[in-house]
């Protein structure tokens, strides 16, 4: 039996789920989760509330601890440490180095990086390379979020085992709601997050206004340095009513909102997953989400949603999945039961069976 230690950033509402369900696998000695604090301000403003998140769980927690603490914790029997990328987070690279000293195996659980026209992929490669390309030999697996992220890592190194992995969320189950406007018939489309130029809520508004006009009811939870212009941009181009802005909302709330609603939209210029999209599907909303989302590898049927690459193809898919919206409605309970897959059991799973086989196993969500 092996023993588990998660060094995180902080308490992560999107991992937790599958990490107190690997306390029940009986391969699992013991679950640990090592954090320099519960929360980043920013989560707490988004009504995160990661103090939580691990009551009532078998995960023991360890929050700030000395660097002795961190050693006597990597010196108990069978050991498999994972951090949260290697230089994401100052505690965390500190314990990774504590790590190289200790017989333990090692991995990584980490997002692709950014890539944008001041930091292309090229200088990413070049940045690892001199930076951390001497811990290679020290890691023994990489879960990768998204076939992105998978992809890039595979093309670092061959000596580490590189697993398509993805955020884990939690939904409380909710009574599925009407669309709230059966006589008008008009799509309900959700979008949360921040509103910024990369999560690019703008481009909805703009394909609403150029495919879409007047059969989608856009609803945007979330505040931003964007949403001012946002909101002048849908009343300028949509008919009144057609764009409504909540603000920031709790997360529980939100989650109580999501089956009022037909279908979710991420728009991202980049999202290293999109732990929205899992929301949604558990939720039975249709999602659909930009191919700069590693979230983008859940939507692999067309009964859960669509991928689009261009601001054209967002438009072609507006006025698509509006047009048959009733099809879309017929099938949430089947989103709702897919979803099933991306449980914090299901990932938890897949999680363990990979530390337990060299094997290339397929990820939930592609059996």
């Amino acid at each position: 039996m092996m023993n588990l230690v998660f060094f995180q950033n902080c308490i992560s509402p999107h991992q937790v789920p599958y990490i107190k369900e690997l306390c029940h696998d009986s391969r699992v000695a013991s679950v640990h989760l090592v954090v320099p604090r519960i929360d980043y301000s920013q989560r707490a403003d988004m009504g995160w509330n990661g103090s939580k998140l691990t009551d009532g769980t078998q995960i023991k927690l360890h929050l700030r601890p000395t660097d002795s603490d961190v050693r006597q914790l990597l010196a108990i029997g069978d050991t498999c440490a994972f951090f949260s990328g290697i230089r994401a987070d100052a505690d965390v690279f500190r314990w990774f180095r504590l790590s190289l000293a200790a017989n333990v195996r090692r991995g990584i659980i980490t997002e692709r990086p950014n890539v944008t026209a001041l930091k292309p992929m090229l200088l990413h490669r070049l940045r690892f390379m001199l930076q951390d390309y001497h811990f290679v030999g020290s890691i023994s697996y990489v879960f990768a979020f998204g076939d992105m992220a998978a992809a890039y890592y595979r093309s670092l190194s061959k000596r580490w085992k590189v697993v398509t992995f993805g955020y884990c969320t939690c939904v409380a189950c909710q009574p599925d709601a009407t669309s709230g406007e059966p006589a008008a018939g008009r799509m309900r489309l959700l979008f949360v997050g921040t509103i910024n130029q990369n999560k690019n809520v703008m481009a909805v508004v703009k394909a609403m206004a150029a495919g879409a006009h007047g059969k989608v009811c856009l609803h945007v939870v979330g505040d931003g340095p964007e949403r001012h212009k946002a909101e002048w941009c849908a009343a300028r181009l949509l008919p009144r009513g057609s764009a409504v802005f909540h603000g920031s909302l709790p997360m529980e709330q939100v989650h109580s909102m999501m089956p009022g609603y037909d279908a979710l939209v991420l728009p991202s210029k980049y999202d290293g997953w999109g732990a929205v999209v899992n929301e949604a599907l558990q939720s039975g909303l249709y999602v659909i989400c930009s191919d700069r989302c590693g979230a983008r590898s859940l939507i692999t049927d067309k009964r859960l949603g669509r991928v689009f690459h261009s601001q054209k193809e967002l438009q072609a898919i507006l006025s698509e999945t509006s047009a048959m919206i009733q099809k879309v409605r017929g099938l949430r309970k089947y989103r709702k039961q897919w979803a099933e897959r991306i449980s914090g059991r299901s990932m938890a799973k897949y999680f363990i069976d990979n530390l337990c086989t060299n094997n290339v196993i397929p990820a939930p969500w592609e059996n």
